[in-house]
């Protein structure tokens, strides 16, 4: 299994629109075949900070992801909401 967690910071003045935006990712990506967990959160005691938690099969799952509208939206269009780069964590995950 492939993991990715996405820190995501946004600018105060867009968040609404950066809600609305990410929610398309969101709904996108979980109805993709290989995708076993995709959430999106707000980070406790911010009100501006968030993480994306992806749960994919396997490396073809993600590779299939990365190619979709949807994330190829979020790819051109999320720079304008945030207030720094997104800090990106990939893990790979075999359970004992």
């Amino acid at each position: 299994m492939k993991i990715i967690n996405v820190a995501l910071r946004c600018i105060p003045e867009k968040q609404h629109e950066y809600e609305a935006f990410i929610a398309q990712l969101v709904a996108g990506s979980r109805a993709e075949s290989g995708n076993l967990a995709y959430d999106h959160f707000k980070k406790l005691g911010s009100e501006h900070e968030y993480a994306i938690i992806e749960h994919w099969r396997d490396q073809a799952a993600v590779d299939f992801h990365n190619q979709t509208p949807h994330f190829q939206t979020f790819l051109a269009e999320i720079g304008p909401y945030l207030a720094s780069e997104p800090e990106i964590i990939r893990v790979d995950y075999e359970p004992a």
